[in-house]
């Protein structure tokens, strides 16, 4: 049974930032993550995902733009006299560009302020995006019952971390004092969804949003089959999904790879969190035989996330007999 509250934590973390906090904190930490499991679309139309509409968890961020003209982002340097930059088809195919530039393909619209009474221009922020290709993601053709079934035949003895397991994990996201630190740098030279000089800063809902559908580990808890897998000698052990909620995984979809520390405490894995964006994880044994990780993970914000895997079948690592 999940428990609602890991999944609302982060959001009630976002929402209680006020101000341009989350954003700014967002900017000044972007990485671009990576995963040697991506590959890149090139040559295609660049996607635009528009202000509200729902971001694919296949997307890796690889810049935060702001045409409000602050810092090196400013739109269009020096052509600020064409009437026509300040339209918004024009800044999209300048975004467009952009994300072309650093080698994305994909931008999703964050914050639009159109234009006030004194004919300011559109401010847009937005995420330019590479969209990791997952046509060809790696993933187990069994089902759960054949994975049972394989568990149950006794051809081999079970190796410890072998079998369906139950995953458990609680995210938050982490200010630094750093991060905290720009953001007031960041809030005090900003006036966004202040409009009535309150000097008052709220982050937009569109902004929360966008944050939440790219948080590491969107769905709390799922299952796992972890077995011996060959395509990779540096981890012999392979972690499959079995009950995705998310519309971009697929049961059967690669989650980990994994192999024993070399002091045998525990297990490494190569996690994939639910944006398909891979991060090592430490998995030890506690006193319940539970296996659980404790890990930060960047993207752009900073999430701790708590991690326990349960297992589910069979009880315990079987161990073959032979006649």
């Amino acid at each position: 049974m999940k428990d609602p509250s890991n999944v609302a934590k982060p959001n009630r973390i976002l929402q209680a930032l006020s101000g341009l906090a989350l954003l700014a904190a967002f900017i000044s930490g972007i990485q671009c993550a990576t995963t040697a499991l991506s590959m890149k679309n090139a040559g295609g139309p660049i996607k635009v995902f528009e202000l509200g509409q729902r971001i694919p968890r296949n997307s890796k961020i690889l810049y935060v733009m702001d045409t409000s003209g602050h810092s090196e982002d400013r739109f269009l340097a020096g052509d600020w006299g064409n009437l026509g930059s300040c339209r918004y088809r024009p800044i999209i195919r300048y975004l467009k560009k952009e994300v072309k530039a650093r080698g994305g393909d994909a931008i999703a619209i964050l914050h639009v302020q159109k234009p006030g009474i004194w004919g300011s221009c559109f401010t847009i922020k937005a995420f330019l995006l590479d969209m990791i290709d997952i046509n060809n993601w790696p993933r187990l053709g069994l089902t759960e019952e054949e994975i049972r079934r394989n568990l149950d035949a006794g051809v081999r003895t079970l190796d410890d971390i072998e079998g369906i397991w139950a995953s458990g994990a609680r995210s938050e996201v982490m200010m630094d004092a750093a991060a905290v630190s720009v953001a007031r740098v960041y809030e005090g030279s900003q006036n966004m969804g202040d409009p009535a000089g309150t000097l008052v800063w709220r982050v937009p809902p569109s902004v929360i949003q966008a944050m939440g559908q790219l948080s590491p580990e969107e769905q709390s808890s799922y299952r796992i089959a972890i077995i011996k897998a060959a395509g990779d000698p540096n981890y012999p052990y392979a972690a499959y999904i079995l009950d995705p909620e998310i519309p971009e995984w697929q049961a059967g979809f690669l989650k980990a790879r994994l192999r024993k520390i070399s002091d045998s405490s525990g297990y490494e894995a190569m996690w994939y969190g639910s944006t398909f964006q891979g991060d090592l994880r430490e998995f030890h044994l506690d006193e319940t035989g539970a296996l659980k990780a404790n890990v930060i993970v960047k993207l752009g914000l900073k999430y701790s996330i708590e991690q326990t895997l349960t297992r589910v079948y069979p009880p315990t690592a079987a161990k073959y007999v032979p006649d």
